[in-house]
């Protein structure tokens, strides 16, 4: 069996689930004559923030009419010879943000987990499902999550980062210690945590001042920062069986990014402002640091070396045409990653995916225990029938 964990669609009854009160501010599709989705007009749009640059709807994998329409997707998927799929939104599409009025926003997570519930009861053996949230609105948040958990959902979808209104930056997740009673409650009901990596709001802000001259090279993503944050914050130490699932952005980056932060854990932190003779090449600097936050505000808090919480809590799906699968694998282990084909995406994964069952059976580097697992093995075990936990 063969378990799609990164596949994206939107049911046209999207938003018919929010009932009369959000009448005049809910999400409205437009559609063409062949039933293709050309714009969507948001009367509730959240204000602009100055140097953000959202995507214009409907965004890549619009011309797909499985990306709408369920029997025409799941004719797809019986071409592709996969069997099962979770289903992320078409998150350009949605026009779902943490930057929207909360109990909106809170309204419109719902009508979209209804509308997914409708499609798990018809198709429970093909489908699973995965409940978007509204963090801006933490004990909101938590009461879908617990709704989802008792309804059959069997993870929750997040934005990779959290869009903040003061600037057009978004923070990393870590930041935000509002957001520990969701995590905790998330811990309690063994509900893993999908990290989509593109933004529901923001777009890759912190990526423009670097692409002068092909410096995005040397930058690291929001969502790499992000998922740093899950660690440095120590947040899996204060809920360490907490599960994240990082998504869309393939496995080549993690063994450098683990090695440097490894590397690092044990390094001693000088402040120059009580040490000035400190050599400079061998510790970890505060420098410009020290002029915004306290320097116990700056260090790390996990208590593990990183690596430790990437073989344990963290999970990445793959991109199969990657040369670095293989070698990620032998790092930590096949049980870290999932099958995705990016399902109707036109990025370089999604244009591979007719081609992805193929790609991951010839790949001559990987076991066929380790194939197996990443196939459906580590999805079954993580996204297992979750049953509703007390408090």
């Amino acid at each position: 069996m063969i378990i799609d964990a990164d596949t994206h669609f939107l049911p046209p009854d999207v938003y018919d689930y929010l009932g009369p009160e959000f009448e005049a501010l809910r999400p409205r599709l437009a559609w063409d004559d062949a039933g293709l989705l050309v714009d969507v007009r948001f009367p509730g749009e959240p204000p602009r923030v100055p140097g953000a640059t959202p995507l214009p709807p409907p965004g890549t994998g619009s011309r797909y009419r499985g990306t709408y329409y369920i029997e025409e997707r799941l004719a797809d998927y019986d071409k592709l010879g996969i069997e099962k799929q979770f289903l992320f939104p078409q998150l350009t599409a949605t026009v779902f943000s943490y930057l929207v009025e909360p109990r909106l926003a809170t309204a419109m997570a719902h009508s979209w987990n209804l509308s997914i519930l409708k499609l798990l009861k018809r198709y429970p053996d093909r489908l699973i499902g995965g409940a978007l949230v509204a963090l801006q609105d933490v004990d909101g948040a938590i009461a879908e999550m617990e709704w989802a958990a008792a309804n059959g959902f069997r993870a929750v979808i997040m934005d990779k980062v959290f869009p903040v209104h003061e600037h057009c930056y978004s923070d990393p997740l870590g930041n935000h210690r509002e957001l520990w009673p969701f995590f905790k409650r998330a811990e309690a009901l063994g509900m893993p945590l999908f990290l989509h990596n593109i933004q529901h709001g923001h777009r890759i802000t912190n990526l423009l001042n670097y692409q002068f001259n092909g410096l995005d090279v040397l930058a690291p993503q929001e969502g790499q920062m992000s998922l740093v944050s899950l660690v440095t914050s120590g947040l899996l130490d204060d809920f360490p069986d907490l599960k994240f699932v990082f998504t869309e952005a393939g496995v080549g980056f993690i063994k450098p990014l683990v090695s440097h932060l490894d590397s690092v854990f044990n390094n001693e932190i000088v402040d120059y402002e009580s040490e000035d003779a400190a050599p400079r090449f061998n510790y970890r600097k505060l420098e410009g640091g020290k002029r915004i936050v306290s320097v116990d505000d700056y260090k790390p808090k996990n208590r593990q070396a990183p690596s430790h919480y990437f073989k344990k809590n963290l999970f990445f799906t793959i991109e199969t045409e990657e040369a670095e699968l293989p070698e990620a694998i032998n790092l930590f282990g096949a049980s870290q990653f999932l099958f995705a084909t990016d399902y109707p995406h036109d990025d370089p994964g999604g244009r591979m995916k007719y081609k992805d069952v193929q790609l991951l059976a010839a790949n001559p580097h990987i076991s066929e225990a380790d194939k197996a697992l990443i196939r459906s093995g580590n999805a079954e075990r993580l996204l297992a029938p979750v049953l509703p936990a007390t408090a």
